[in-house]
């Protein structure tokens, strides 16, 4: 209890010193009574299976998660520190809730910058009603705005962060998926680069699943996660597709008038398309909940991010034969890049490389494993539509 009071005023003191005025100031003090009722609320994993009382579900998936982050320090070569060794029951379905902010003809994400971490293209809450309050103010500012729920977050080392009750409320298999994509963020850190940032944790999660199935010999598992990929990938190109067409109507800088009617058949048409794609998947709705958030930039701004550099990020896991040591290298010395440097070298390996295609026509995929609302499962997309 003393170390994580100290490390909360740790957290608060460091704030007030660097920011001003109360709206920040009060923020912060969200973040550090956040932090500090996850950190109170932490128990061993080992306790929580041991304890008579654990719901036999619970013990088994804690047990599950265990055997994955194993094999992620072992054979994915993730960290080995006191992260993701506890368990924290928040008592609500996810851990955060991030608020993304765009302009209304840009998928430039407004920037938040934090002590310590540096900037970042979302603003996250502990509290849900927080986090919408602040998205009414920058929508009354004019600004397209998206909140997304998150199950997990990493302090990249700070704390030790534990295993959400809101991780285990997912499918095992993602459950690990999420586990590998929060201890990518531990391994390597590029300062102010959400986008890289996201890639490379987002390239970890899928190497590390696949490893992981291939692990477990789960046949079955690996076939679903296997359709699961092939249907994300079109869905991904789909939604990158109508992105850039976004990307090239901004760039125009045609009158307000034009370009907010434009916006809005771009977005009708990306409705439609989604329409056609499902119905070549027999009524597959893995993925209605992307267009019940109601479209516009802020919803897809962060599509890039956790995907445009994957196809990169990849290609330079392959150049080194799949060695995830080597490639752990490599990306540590593009951290240490020149920004625009680096974003010119991943630019160009992504266009060398492209991974997700949406070619305007369909596919007929049988649906997959349920999620958590019975509407199929979805490895790539998991942590990425929750955030």
């Amino acid at each position: 209890m003393k170390i994580a009071l100290r490390s909360a005023h740790i957290i608060l003191v460091a704030a007030t010193l660097v920011v001003s005025g109360c709206a920040e100031l009060a923020y912060y003090g969200h973040a550090a009574a956040g932090q500090l009722e996850v950190m109170n609320n932490r128990r061993p994993i080992p306790e929580v299976i041991a304890d008579p009382q654990t719901p036999a579900v619970l013990r088994e998936h804690l047990q599950y998660i265990e055997k994955a982050h194993a094999f992620a320090i072992h054979e994915l070569h993730l960290p080995d520190t006191a992260s993701y060794r506890s368990y924290s029951d928040v008592g609500r379905p996810y851990v955060l809730w991030n608020v993304f902010a765009t302009p209304e003809f840009s998928l430039r994400q407004k920037q938040w910058c934090y002590p310590f971490v540096g900037c970042h293209g979302s603003r996250p809450f502990f509290n849900e009603q927080c986090a919408h309050e602040l998205a009414d103010d920058l929508r009354a500012q004019g600004w397209d705005v998206h909140v997304a729920p998150s199950p997990a977050y990493s302090t990249r080392g700070w704390f030790a962060d534990p295993v959400y009750n809101s991780v285990l409320r997912y499918p095992a298999l993602d459950s690990a998926a999420i586990l590998f994509h929060e201890l990518a963020h531990e391994k390597v850190y590029l300062e102010n680069d959400s986008q890289a940032n996201e890639s490379f944790a987002m390239t970890v999660q899928l190497e590390g699943v696949q490893r992981w199935l291939a692990h477990q010999q789960q046949g079955g598992d690996f076939a679903d996660y296997a359709l699961n990929r092939q249907r994300d990938e079109v869905f991904i190109g789909l939604l990158l597709e109508y992105r850039s067409r976004l990307l090239e109507l901004y760039a125009s800088q045609k009158p307000p008038r034009y370009m907010r009617a434009a916006k809005r058949r771009i977005l009708n048409r990306l409705r439609r398309a989604y329409r056609a794609l499902k119905e070549g998947w027999h009524g597959y709705a893995g993925y209605d909940h992307w267009f019940k958030k109601g479209l516009n930039n802020a919803v897809l701004a962060p599509v890039g991010t956790y995907h445009q550099d994957v196809p990169a990020f990849q290609a330079l896991l392959a150049q080194q034969q799949g060695n995830l040591p080597a490639f752990y290298r490599v990306v540590a010395k593009l951290a240490d890049m020149e920004a625009g440097q680096r974003r010119r070298l991943l630019d160009k390996l992504s266009a060398a490389h492209p991974r997700y295609k949406y070619s305007g026509t369909t596919s007929s995929m049988a649906v997959g494993v349920p999620n958590l609302d019975g509407k199929g499962s979805s490895q790539t997309l998991s942590t990425v539509s929750d955030r």
